[in-house]
């Protein structure tokens, strides 16, 4: 099976838009990094999946208490956008394309980075992944410059409410898998999701019983929900 081509066009309206956005990055209010401790796993949507949305997608989520919002990024679909076309100043942002996150907040920037040491506001995904839309740390860290391998940038993300996700997977939109920085860096974006769906179907991944949480073994944190609300009160 093959996957879909998810280099997706962006309008010259779109982008000019993106790109006043971005000229006064705001970060998103992400909690201060912590240890990682199991909270994030890759979605991996099931081939009868009936949202456009995200069908045919992967997406590393993060949770944080059973009764918060879960939020992550897409991580398959590329746009045709360099990041050089949003921070020109940046002669190393040519290096890197820019990535179709999720469509909550899409003039946001949100990016995933593997370092030694967590950027500014920055939530732990696994070890030496961090995920963050601090403005100062994503234009230190093309400035540095960090290579492709190291540092994706997405426009939006996307957000469930609490339940939302866990019903979503009890009728059986996701397969849950582990989080894999190799993977997400080094998998070509078209080859991404059917590679993992196919092992994931493969593996015969079974779920719960209906009333158990799948993702109770993303922590109990409540700091994700407080801090990020008024973003997420329009998903």
């Amino acid at each position: 099976m093959r996957g879909a081509d998810y280099t997706l066009p962006m309008s010259r309206l779109t982008l000019a838009f993106l790109m006043v956005l971005c000229s006064c990055i705001q970060s998103m209010p992400l909690c201060a990094a912590e240890t990682a401790d199991g909270r994030s796993v890759l979605l991996i949507a099931a081939e009868g999946m009936a949202d456009p949305r995200f069908r045919q997608s992967v997406v590393l989520v993060t949770r944080h208490g059973p009764g918060s919002s879960t939020v992550g990024v897409i991580v398959n679909r590329v746009l045709e956008a360099g990041l050089d076309q949003v921070f020109p100043e940046i002669k190393s942002a040519a290096q890197h394309r820019l990535h179709y996150g999720g469509p909550v907040a899409p003039g946001q920037l949100v990016f995933m980075v593997r370092s030694e040491a967590a950027p500014a506001m920055a939530i732990p995904l696994a070890e030496r992944l961090f995920l963050s839309s601090d403005g100062d740390s994503l234009r230190q860290l093309l400035e540095a410059p960090t290579p492709a391998d190291r540092l994706r940038v997405f426009k939006g993300f996307a957000s469930w409410a609490p339940d939302q996700l866990e019903s979503e997977i009890d009728r059986g939109d996701w397969y849950l898998s582990p989080v894999d920085a190799d993977v997400l860096f080094n998998e070509p974006p078209d080859e991404m999701w059917p590679r993992l769906w196919r092992r994931a179907t493969q593996l015969r991944v079974q779920a719960p019983q209906p009333g158990s949480s799948r993702l109770a073994a993303l922590g109990d944190a409540d700091y994700f929900r407080m801090r990020v609300a008024p973003i997420l009160e329009h998903p």
